[in-house]
């Protein structure tokens, strides 16, 4: 964690982690089920993305219709691309946390070099095209921030409007997860899913003193600290409400976050879970 910072009052912010397209639909159900409840999660004035919470950022900082996105994942879609991450893949992976340690740029330049090594088995079109499915905004909304890794140094950038890059652009540099999704270039840059150093880079959020943060994946990477280990750092100024997948979620999203047709029941499940949370993050919300 950086340096304490005091929140300034009355502020608020959500995260919202990785973990998929499983993980991407669960979120889209815990926003409904919580919206359902009169719980607007989109009131925050900052939203910070990462991986499959970029897509799911997107959504809410737009103000996406939540029933509308949800219903669709029970929908087939057509420009999902199944995959999995295979044995040399996951060693790969492995090995990067190990070369990197306890420091995140590190971590992050090994999944750079990693991701040149191992080039994606899905050419870039084709990913693009599922990117552009399931984006609802066309234009950055303002309070949104998704992370991503800049493959050449290792460093976690945090883009935004200003940024310059288009939003498919960020999205897609969010969620370009080394060894199955290809290489994001753009502005003249090569990029790499933001989720690598930490499944949710809840500590962007350290400065809000209300912050809510939906984590699918919770646990950390290696030395990385987890959600929860982020979430109890913040917890000593800010109030923090983690969300994580119960065990009826973590049935639904099942043992392949990159699954298409564990996206219905993720966002059931999520939907369930956030009804069941709402009157408790109601009070710190």
């Amino acid at each position: 964690m950086r340096d304490f910072i005091q929140p300034k009052a009355g502020t608020r912010a959500v995260v919202l982690g990785g973990g998929g397209v499983t993980g991407m639909a669960w979120e889209i159900g815990v926003m409904l089920g919580l919206s359902e409840a009169e719980v607007d999660l989109g009131k925050a004035d900052a939203i910070f993305g990462t991986s499959a919470g970029s897509f799911a950022g997107a959504a809410l900082a737009s103000g996406s219709n939540l029933l509308e996105l949800f219903a669709a994942q029970s929908e087939p879609a057509e420009a999902e691309i199944p995959a999995s991450a295979g044995a040399k893949v996951r060693e790969s992976w492995r090995n990067a946390f190990i070369t990197g340690g306890s420091d995140p740029e590190k971590v992050g330049l090994a999944f750079g070099e990693l991701a040149k090594r191992f080039p994606a088995p899905v050419p870039p079109e084709l990913r693009r095209r599922a990117v552009q499915a399931r984006l609802k905004a066309e234009e950055w909304p303002e309070k949104l921030r998704v992370t991503a890794i800049e493959a050449d140094t290792g460093e976690l950038h945090v883009l935004g409007k200003e940024s310059g890059l288009s939003l498919i652009d960020a999205v897609s540099a969010s969620g370009a997860v080394p060894g199955i999704w290809p290489i994001v270039h753009a502005d003249g840059r090569a990029w790499i899913d933001g989720g690598m150093v930490s499944p949710a880079n809840a500590r962007l959020a350290q400065g809000y003193e209300r912050i809510v943060i939906l984590a699918p994946m919770p646990g950390g990477y290696g030395l990385i600290p987890g959600a929860a280990e982020e979430a109890a750092a913040m917890e000593r100024a800010s109030k923090v409400s983690l969300i994580v997948p119960d065990a009826n979620s973590a049935k639904a999203i099942g043992p392949n976050p990159y699954d298409p047709s564990r996206r219905g029941p993720a966002a059931i499940a999520g939907r369930e879970q956030g009804s069941g949370l709402a009157e408790a993050v109601r009070r710190m919300w």
